[in-house]
């Protein structure tokens, strides 16, 4: 009895230890991303320091400016991911205190009973088994299990003393939790501090430009060039994807996801966020600058803070910063299929991460480009661009 009591506390006890393994390792990777971005918000505040030393074009200040203010809006998002992650972490601790303290509870109660027995029966009933012993062999056994008897009780007290240390140690770790948590939170407060600052930053920087023909001209050309470096982004990740699978099977995938056949879903996506389509696919025409442009996606007029959902199963393979996109997650849908989200705030993916249809990727933002808060969305096939407009039900 004994025995199994002691397996099943051991086996609770590997249970608790591979789900705290799995939750650290995911709070240290975001940890270490939050770490890369505040090194580049850090450098981009340099930046903007000597881009106003320099008088440089209020353009380049607002695109500076632009992406400090994405990376602070994705920093939050990554801090709010440690809150989640730690409060999960806390829960589960919580949870094994309770149960550790209700097992040291029971191994006490034991220990009681067995005192009160040693007590009462002590060293006279010992003696007493002994020597009304009916033979030799008779009281060799009795000897044999009055000693297991005792290392039974010598093995009881070490458990109950093992008990106290983890739940010392239990409670130490719930203590630091609560202690990291309390800082993430504080940490959210100053990036929404410093968000609301580079906003009124940026706003008054736009009221100085002097919006003329050549400074449309100028714009159109910087975003022609913006299209053409996501385009090279999904062609490198295609060629990559490609020299793979002729290598060798891609690893990168979840062992258990097979990738379905986005062109079957043509028509049939759910959209990615609710919203009026400001700017259609194709060939449009600018009414600012007079001019025709060739737009290879479409912007989702919605409020900041809307959450983008996918709009098919795939893995997530890009997350990154791209002026004029702002923050942007690419998801590879297989077949050389690509969904693109920009404009994002928050985000709630890792790469190389299965993603399902309808899961939630992160929230729309108002910074890294120039216009209205709106989402951002593209598909891509067989290096080509198609219509989203024409994909969605």
């Amino acid at each position: 009895m004994f025995f199994r009591f002691l397996a099943i506390l051991l086996l609770a006890f590997v249970f608790s230890l591979h789900a705290q393994v799995g939750l650290s390792g995911k709070i240290e990777h975001n940890r270490s991303l939050l770490k890369q971005i505040e090194n580049q918000i850090n450098d981009l505040r340099l930046k903007i320091a000597g881009s106003k030393k320099k008088e440089t074009s209020l353009l380049h200040q607002i695109a500076l400016i632009d992406q400090q203010m994405a990376l602070i809006q994705r920093s939050r998002g990554l801090l709010q991911q440690e809150v989640n992650l730690l409060s999960v972490r806390i829960d589960s601790s919580q949870k094994a205190l309770a149960e550790a303290e209700q097992r040291l509870q029971t191994l006490r109660d034991l220990y009681a009973r067995r005192a009160v027995y040693a007590y009462k029966y002590g060293y006279d009933r010992k003696l007493e088994l002994l020597l009304t012993s009916r033979s030799l062999t008779q009281a060799l056994i009795r000897l044999k299990y009055l000693k297991q008897i005792a290392l039974h009780d010598e093995r009881l007290m070490q458990l109950i003393e093992k008990k106290k240390e983890r739940i010392r140690a239990i409670k130490a770790r719930l203590e630091q939790n609560l202690a990291d948590k309390n800082n993430a939170l504080r940490k959210i407060q100053q990036r929404e501090r410093q968000y609301v600052v580079r906003k009124k930053e940026k706003q008054r920087l736009l009221r100085k430009v002097k919006w003329t023909r050549k400074t449309y001209a100028q714009q159109l050309n910087r975003k022609q060039k913006e299209r053409q470096r996501l385009l090279d982004l999904i062609v490198s990740l295609e060629k990559s994807r490609k020299a793979q699978a002729v290598i060798r099977p891609p690893k990168q995938a979840p062992a258990n996801f097979k990738f379905l056949n986005l062109a079957k879903a043509k028509g049939k996506l759910p959209w990615p966020a609710r919203g009026r389509v400001i700017t259609h696919y194709g060939k449009q025409r600018d009414p600012k600058s007079k001019t025709y442009i060739k737009n290879i996606d479409i912007e989702i007029k919605v409020k900041e803070g809307t959450p983008v959902h996918c709009v098919f199963p795939g893995v997530v393979r890009v997350i990154t910063y791209l002026p004029g996109y702002g923050n942007t997650v690419i998801v590879d849908h297989g077949k050389g299929y690509y969904t693109v989200y920009s404009h994002l705030s928050e985000i709630y993916v890792f790469k190389n991460t299965f993603v399902d249809k309808n899961q939630i990727i992160g929230k729309v933002g108002g910074a890294g480009y120039i216009g209205p808060v709106s989402l951002r969305f593209g598909i891509y096939g067989s290096n080509r661009t198609y219509n989203p407009e024409r994909w969605l039900e």
